[in-house]
C-alpha cells in the first residue's frame, strides 16, 4: 500500500498566527510498505484573489444586427509569499521503510500581511502543503489552511480621535410650491471604534419644509471593493448593513435634536486589508430621514474606521468632547442684556478686583418692562460657579471593552 497516512501538525493547535510570527510544527508520514520516492516537499503560500462573472450584450452584424449575450469573467491575483522546502530527497531519490516518519519544520511569516478574509467575490488565504513525489505513480499531497490575524491599531491614526460632523440641506417641492429647507446634521465625537463599543450619534433635524419625516434610521454599513486586473481593471462592490436603530421622525415646520447609541456587535470580525491591493473594506455611518409621499429620503454619511484595539485618549484631551452645539439656537426672550439667573452672577469682573453689589439690587429692561431683583453679596471669586446653560450637553460616553477575537473563516 506504500504511504498510509500524511498529516501536517502545528505546535499551536489553533492554527492562528500574526504577521512576523514563526510557525512551528511537524509533518507525520506513516509507511505501511517499502516505497521509493523522489522527494518530499513542504510549501508555505499566502495569496489573495478576486473573481466574478458579468453578462454582456453585444450586437452581431452578421446575424441581422441581433443582440447576443455572453459572459465575461473578471479576476485578479496577488501573492504575498511562496516558500518551498525539501524534507527528503534534495540530492536525489531515496526510499522509506515501514514505520512512522516525523519531519519538524519552522517558517517565519513576513511582517506585513493582510488578514485572512472570505467575501462574495474574493478571498485572502494562507496554506501549507506537503507533496510526496513518487516515480511512476500518482503523487500524494496533503494541504491545510491556517489563519493570519493582522491587528488594526486605531491609535496609529491620530485623526480618528477628532470629531466629525456631516450636514445636508434639501428642498422639497409640493404642488409646484417650493418649501423651506430640511437640514439634517449628524455628529460623532471620534471616528474610530472597536466591536462591542457604542457609537454616540448626535442627530439634529430642522424640518422647515412642508413634508413630514416619518422616521430617522441610523445604520452602520460596510462596503467591500473587489478590483479586477483581467481582462481589464474594474471594481465590484459588496454592501452589507451591520446594525441599525430607528428613532421618531419630525413633523413639518418642527425640529429635533437627540443623541442615540448605536451598538457595534461584539462578535463582528474586522480584517486588516491594508496590505491587500485588490480587496478593500470601508465603514460608513449613514443617517437617513424617511419622508412621506413620493420624495427621496435625505441621507448624510460619515466615514468611520473599525479596529481591534480601542482609541486611548487622555481624559483631559478636549478632542474627545462629546458635546455638540445645535446649529439652530434657542429663540430669544426679547432682551439684549445677559439674563440674570437666581443664584448666579452674570457679571464680567476682572479676577484681581473686589466688587460688592448691594442687596436687593434690581435690574430693569426698558424694552420689555422686565425687572430682575437679585439678592446677592459679591466678593472675591475663589471658586466661581459654572456659567448657566439652557440645555445640557450630552454626557460623555466612556466604556472599557475587551478586544474581541476574530472569527475563523
Amino acid at each position: 500500500m506504500g504511504v498510509q497516512n500524511v498529516q501536517i501538525i502545528f505546535d499551536d493547535p489553533s492554527a492562528v498566527f500574526t504577521p512576523g510570527q514563526t510557525i512551528t510544527g511537524r509533518v507525520l508520514i506513516v509507511i505501511s510498505s517499502l516505497v521509493k520516492i523522489k522527494n518530499i516537499k513542504l510549501k508555505f503560500q499566502g495569496e489573495a484573489y478576486v473573481r466574478w462573472t458579468e453578462t454582456k450584450s453585444q450586437t452581431r452584424t452578421r446575424h441581422n444586427n441581433q443582440r447576443e449575450n455572453h459572459s465575461v469573467s473578471y479576476s485578479a491575483r496577488e501573492e504575498y509569499f511562496k516558500n518551498k522546502f525539501f524534507l527528503v530527497g534534495a540530492k536525489g531519490e531515496s526510499q522509506l521503510e515501514v514505520g512512522e516518519y516525523v519531519y519538524p519544520f519552522n517558517f517565519s511569516l513576513p511582517d506585513e500581511l493582510p488578514s485572512t478574509f472570505k467575501g462574495v467575490h474574493g478571498k485572502v488565504l494562507y496554506i501549507v502543503k506537503v507533496k510526496i513525489n513518487i516515480p511512476w505513480r500518482t503523487n500524494i499531497e496533503k494541504e491545510i489552511m491556517f489563519e493570519v490575524i493582522s491587528p488594526v491599531h486605531l491609535n496609529n491614526e491620530p485623526s480618528l480621535a477628532k470629531p466629525k460632523t456631516a450636514l445636508k440641506e434639501k428642498y422639497y417641492c409640493c404642488c409646484l410650491c417650493k418649501s423651506g429647507p430640511m437640514t439634517l446634521i449628524a455628529h460623532i465625537p471620534v471616528s474610530g471604534f472597536i466591536p462591542g463599543q457604542s457609537i454616540p450619534v448626535t442627530v439634529e433635524l430642522d424640518n422647515n419644509s412642508n413634508v413630514d419625516v416619518d422616521t430617522i434610521k441610523i445604520k452602520l454599513d460596510r462596503t467591500l471593493e473587489y478590483r479586477s486586473e483581467f481582462p481589464s481593471t474594474k471594481i465590484n462592490y459588496e454592501h452589507n448593513e451591520i446594525v441599525n436603530v430607528y428613532i421618531d421622525g419630525v413633523e413639518k415646520h418642527n425640529s429635533k435634536t437627540c443623541v442615540e447609541q448605536l451598538q457595534i456587535p461584539n462578535g463582528l470580525t474586522i480584517p486588516n486589508l491594508k496590505h491587500c491591493e485588490i480587496i478593500t473594506d470601508k465603514y460608513f455611518l449613514n443617517i437617513e430621514a424617511h419622508v412621506k409621499g413620493a420624495h427621496l429620503n435625505e441621507v448624510v454619511s460619515i466615514k468611520i474606521k473599525l479596529g481591534s484595539t480601542p482609541l486611548t485618549i487622555a481624559s483631559n484631551d478636549r478632542q474627545f468632547d462629546n458635546s455638540f452645539q445645535p446649529s439652530n439656537p434657542l429663540p430669544s426672550v426679547g432682551v439684549n442684556e445677559p439674563i440674570l439667573v437666581p443664584g448666579y452672577a452674570q457679571l464680567v469682573v476682572p479676577s484681581n478686583q473686589l466688587y460688592t453689589v448691594p442687596q436687593n439690587a434690581s435690574f430693569h429692561n426698558p424694552e420689555n418692562g422686565m425687572t430682575f431683583i437679585q439678592n446677592i453679596q459679591l466678593s472675591e471669586f475663589p471658586n466661581p460657579p459654572p456659567p448657566y446653560q439652557f440645555s445640557e450637553d450630552p454626557p460623555e460616553i466612556t466604556s472599557t471593552i475587551p478586544i474581541t477575537s476574530i472569527e475563523k473563516f
